[in-house]
């Protein structure tokens, strides 16, 4: 009898009595790690694309012939690799890696978050597309007619809003960026995936009273300091791909830096 799980044709031989099995060396590993092999293989083919989710946890327990619970644990590990990233109502999604090559990570809002042991959760308030004039022309070394993608969000940590942000980004350098769902991953981890990795950025920091409708989405009284924070950010090549302005609460932000 035959049995192909995570790639690796197990063979047991069926003779008279007395007979002992001859297998592969992976007879006796768990189901949850040979699944979990498997679809590790599957994503390094790409069999599931970066930014796809996997099969419902159903479906794999039907395909593979097991239980629901060991789908989550052989999934479990492939969470704790970096390799998907499991998103509560939405699913479980392929990501494009947490380390560079240089095994060091730089990262947004949620890597940051993430890393401080903190719940990070971002909320679109508008996305749209515009024309970039004349200054983001010059920034982004385009024309002034290219369009960029306008992204506004609300982000917050332990459910607790902290952060506005409005990302500008050049869509004929980072085409496909606004087809991306920001709530599953970050617009950093994006570019990294369409070839354009943050390696450096230029920040402006400033403090500035909030008004009326920036204050109530952050949950505070309007005139409240907040932390200003313009940032561009760059690839290898110098190329600018990202302008964002944020608004942190004063009551909830900080900003430190090496030197």
């Amino acid at each position: 009898m035959a049995e192909v799980i995570a790639g690796v044709r197990t063979t047991i031989a069926r003779g008279g009595q007395g007979d002992a099995p001859v297998s592969t060396p992976d007879t006796d590993m768990p189901s949850y790690l040979r699944i979990r092999r498997a679809l590790a293989e599957r994503i390094e083919r790409g069999a599931y694309a970066v930014g796809a989710a996997l099969p419902s946890e159903n479906d794999l327990a039907s395909e593979f012939g097991t239980t629901r619970l060991t789908i989550r644990n052989a999934t479990d590990g492939l969470v704790d690799q970096g390799r998907v990233r499991r998103i509560q109502g939405k699913g479980t999604f392929v990501t494009p890696g947490l380390l560079d090559p240089e095994g060091t990570s730089r990262g947004g809002f949620r890597e940051t978050a993430r890393i401080l042991g903190r719940k990070p959760s971002v909320r679109v308030l508008s996305r749209r597309k515009r024309r970039a004039g004349e200054y983001y022309a010059w920034l982004f070394g385009i024309r002034p007619d290219d369009l960029l993608y306008s992204l506004r969000r609300l982000n917050s940590v332990d459910a607790e809003p902290l952060t506005i942000e409005n990302t500008l980004v050049p869509l004929s350098i980072l085409p496909g960026v606004e087809d991306v769902d920001v709530q599953v991953f970050s617009l950093y981890e994006t570019y990294r995936h369409l070839g354009h990795m943050v390696a450096q950025t230029q920040e402006k920091l400033d403090i500035v009273e909030l008004g009326g409708r920036d204050a109530g989405l952050l949950g505070v009284a309007a005139g409240s300091a907040a932390l200003l924070l313009e940032c561009v950010s760059y690839d290898a090549l110098g190329q600018a791909i990202e302008y964002a302005c944020s608004y942190t609460r004063g009551d909830r932000g900080g900003y430190a830096y090496d030197y």
